[in-house]
């Protein structure tokens, strides 16, 4: 886990470099982030087909985002699943009472590794072509997540989450920010203490925007997590 570890702290080193490189006119913001995470798993082994549903609301100075994301894949391995979607983004901006309504297709893989001494990785790659109400052309995103989370023990009900996502757009549609485009950085505690029914992560989110005025958000971020495997596959 060693190296799994270096990894992640390359990339959030490289992603607070890139941050502190920007203009000093940068825009500040405050925000807070509510999402729920929800997979069911039809086999509790693989290989098996998965369900995914994640719901967003965001607030910041600037107005109010909403996601909604489905999506359905398939567990080729304990580690390794890989799946596709769709996803719905309305925003309203609250200085012009705009409503902005964006679509997205998306395919992500998504890897996973947990080490006997509680630490857990996940790298999950994901491909999104957007779709913007009133614009033309085909925007097209990559986002690279690498996660990191550490639990001493089982009996202790409290752990470390640590996250790093990179957004990178693909030569596209003119009205999509092209090349480097925003990270995202987490640090806060993950809460076990539910975790028959799900687990909660609470923390800091440093969003840093890539923008003709670059813009830093700085989120309370609140996350749950809720995973459902199912029966034992009988072969």
């Amino acid at each position: 886990m060693r190296r799994w570890s270096l990894v992640l702290v390359c990339v959030i080193t490289l992603s607070l470099a890139c941050a502190r490189s920007a203009n000093a006119q940068t825009e500040q913001d405050f925000a807070i982030w509510a999402a729920l995470f929800f997979t069911a798993q039809v086999y509790a082994d693989s290989p098996s087909p998965i369900f995914w549903l994640d719901v967003h609301a965001r607030r910041g100075d600037v107005g109010t985002v909403h996601i909604l994301r489905p999506g359905a894949g398939f567990a080729f391995a304990p580690w390794g699943s890989l799946w596709v979607g769709y996803a719905w983004v309305p925003s309203w901006i609250d200085a012009t009472g705009e409503r902005r309504d964006e679509q997205r297709v998306w395919e992500q893989l998504i890897l996973d590794y947990t080490s006997s001494s509680g630490l857990y990785f996940q790298s999950r790659s994901r491909f999104e072509q957007r779709f913007l109400k009133g614009a033309s052309g085909t925007a097209h995103r990559f986002r690279e997540l690498i996660r990191l989370n550490y639990r001493p023990r089982k009996r202790v009900p409290v752990g470390i989450a640590l996250w790093d996502e990179v957004f990178v757009g693909i030569q596209g549609a003119t009205w999509a920010k092209q090349g480097f485009d925003q990270n995202r950085v987490f640090l806060g505690l993950a809460v076990y203490a539910f975790e028959k029914l799900f687990r909660v992560e609470v923390g800091y989110l440093n969003v840093y925007l890539s923008r003709q005025q670059d813009r830093l958000d700085h989120v309370l971020s609140v996350n749950f997590f809720v995973s459902f495997k199912g029966r034992q596959y009988t072969r």
